[in-house]
């Protein structure tokens, strides 16, 4: 026989139960519910009253690796007959399943969430670190090639000069007034200064200055004095060449 919309039979109660019961102890639950008058048991489409329903019980069974459950009865005379159909409200079944534990789902969902902001916290963790690491390398490399470029230029000066000295020597036979130097820069590390100057220029706006910006910082440091403009542009090709 069909079942009614909304109804089920012992065994499909029983289905209903599984998990998170086993099937005995589905029985026992059902049992329970129907003499407590929580799930009312109906018989021949007729609710079976509290006093009659506590001398029901529901008995699961085994038989050819098959659950099935039935409605029993412990009347003296009369009771459950083999023709009897025997229903459950599918809703009130629903009712015996355990419900959820919310405030354990709340912090569980608390700890999945609070994982993850660690995780990327320590992602940006990550990324910033080898971003200073990049910093670092890259002040490293600039403060070493101001330091070669110092070194040349010094270097250079330094053969101009000999260059220079050399060129004006009177020769032994020809006996002439020796010729005065010009007078040597008043600021011969303006080259250096100049190098720092256009590496934070470079950091701070992401190009190179020019030449009048170089000029212009060295006015300020040196009180009004700055070099050529060919020795700045010369000096400014060195350092941001490719």
């Amino acid at each position: 026989m069909k079942a009614k919309k909304g109804r089920c039979s012992p065994t499909e109660a029983l289905k209903l139960l599984r998990p998170p019961f086993e099937p005995t102890d589905a029985a026992v639950k059902l049992t329970e519910a129907m003499h407590r008058d929580i799930c009312p048991v109906i018989c021949n489409g007729v609710v079976i009253k509290p006093d009659i329903a506590r001398r029901l019980m529901v008995v699961a069974k085994k038989a050819h690796g098959r659950w099935t459950a039935c409605i029993v009865g412990n009347f003296a005379m009369g009771g459950v007959k083999p023709k009897d159909v025997w229903k459950f409200e599918i809703d009130k079944v629903k009712t015996l399943l355990p419900r959820p534990d919310r405030k354990a789902e709340a912090v569980q969902a608390a700890a999945t969430a609070a994982t993850a902001a660690a995780e990327a916290a320590r992602a940006e963790a990550a990324t910033a670190r080898a971003e200073l690491e990049q910093a670092r390398a890259a002040l490293q490399a600039a403060t070493e090639k101001m330091e070669k470029a110092e070194a040349r230029a010094q270097a250079a000066e330094a053969r101009a000069e000999a260059i220079v000295s050399e060129t004006t020597k009177k020769p032994d036979l020809e006996p002439e007034p020796r010729r005065r130097p010009g007078p040597k820069p008043g600021h011969p590390l303006w080259r250096l200064e100049a190098a720092v100057f256009t590496h934070q220029f470079f950091i701070e706006k992401k190009r190179g200055p020019s030449a009048g910006e170089v000029a212009e910082h060295l006015q300020i440091k040196y009180d009004g004095w700055e070099p050529p403009d060919s020795d700045i542009r010369a000096l400014l090709r060195f350092l941001i060449r490719d």
